[in-house]
């Protein structure tokens, strides 16, 4: 299932940039998204900089048709490598995250890119749950739980970039 996000920034792409590969901004969206505990790492490869980020979430909000498969908690792994900067400042990431021990995965790209005097970071995501008969019916409720974390993540970076 697609998930298509983007959020608007009074900053530059560079800005954003730094913004979303701060490793202390990452753990602040982890506790406003109320991880129970998290890890980010930031690291650079070539001209390339990776975000990766484990939470674990509580499954309280998980339809009972999928909890069977989660358990109490979920453990979320994303990672994001974000490519070097075009001669605009826009910038492109693959992304690539799964809840571990259960058949959720996703798959996508992340952008910066300029619009005058704002930026906008986009998200395009395909959400899969390979579960015969019921993985799309639980497909919904997973893309819902992504877009309120990510809504929340944008509303701290155009907090961090004011």
């Amino acid at each position: 299932m697609e998930l298509k996000l983007s959020a608007s920034y009074d900053a530059t792409p560079e800005e954003v940039f730094a913004v979303v590969t701060d490793k202390t901004f990452r753990e602040q969206a982890c506790e406003k998204t109320n991880a129970l505990s998290y890890d980010v790492q930031v690291t650079e490869s070539g001209a390339d900089t990776i975000v990766k980020v484990t939470r674990e979430m509580a499954s309280d909000d998980v339809p009972d048709i999928a909890r069977k498969f989660v358990g109490g908690t979920l453990t979320v792994v994303q990672t994001e490598t974000w490519h070097a900067a075009a001669a605009d400042g826009s910038r492109m990431a693959d992304v690539a995250g799964e809840i571990t021990n259960t058949p959720v995965t996703l798959k996508g790209t992340a952008s910066i890119t300029p619009g005058g005097a704002q930026s906008t970071q986009g998200i395009v995501l395909d959400v899969k749950v390979a579960v015969p008969l019921i993985g799309k019916k639980i497909e919904p409720f997973v893309v819902d739980a992504i877009r309120k974390g990510l809504v929340k993540e944008h509303e701290l970076g155009q907090d961090w970039t004011k």
